[in-house]
């Protein structure tokens, strides 16, 4: 598996991630810097998609030949906390079409359980898949997203986070060690309550400005 820890090699990428682990950060600028997270990391991933190149003529009555995507990806957007982060990627691949995928974690004596309580996505995948989830932490509701679209038929797939924890991401890379994985940051560890430290908080609470 490839790990692309964006934040390396952008700059911009490095002052997003400034702003969204801030706790002085209010909701509204919060969406505002996950949205633009969006459109770093759509950016970064066109180089995992499939492109073809055309013949295009300019209003110059010239021709150029420049590249168009084989095919439009799926983007799956792991709810709620990802509905910024979606809006971001669809700034960029504004053709595409959207999926949900949308689980709850349970806390227990031993760890945590996924129970995936609601999915919208196509019946047969024949495209580019990327789950978008802005924090990947323990790994495993990604796990149970690359399963279902598997199941699905999809053969291309891609995670996009804006954060990972170490840990999350060699659970994948056991499971799914051809599944690249693009982030801002990669952190070092999970507190006891399984939240990414440093990390930046809660991100569904702090997108959706409304604490359950």
């Amino acid at each position: 598996m490839t790990v692309h820890i964006v934040g390396e090699r952008v700059p911009l990428a490095r002052y997003v991630l400034y702003v969204l682990r801030n706790q002085k950060t209010g909701y509204p600028t919060f969406r505002r810097y996950m949205r633009l997270a969006g459109n770093i990391l759509a950016i970064e991933i066109s180089r995992d998609l499939e492109w073809v190149e055309e013949e295009v003529e300019t209003p110059l009555a010239a021709k150029a030949r420049e590249y168009r995507l084989a095919k439009q990806p799926l983007l799956v957007g792991i709810l709620g906390a990802s509905i910024p982060l979606l809006e971001g990627f669809l700034d960029i691949y504004g053709e595409s079409p959207i999926g949900l995928f949308a689980a709850r974690r349970r806390e227990t004596g031993e760890g945590v359980e996924i129970d995936v309580f609601y999915t919208r996505l196509p019946r047969t995948i024949d495209q580019p898949v990327v789950l978008v989830d802005p924090m990947l932490a323990t790994g495993l509701t990604m796990l149970k997203a690359v399963e279902e679209v598997e199941e699905r038929g999809a053969r291309r797939i891609i995670i996009a986070s804006v954060i990972a924890s170490r840990e999350g991401v060699e659970r994948i890379e056991k499971a799914y060690p051809r599944v690249p994985i693009y982030s801002l940051a990669l952190d070092p560890m999970l507190d006891d309550r399984f939240f990414i430290v440093p990390g930046l908080g809660d991100a569904g609470d702090r997108s959706l400005g409304v604490a359950p």
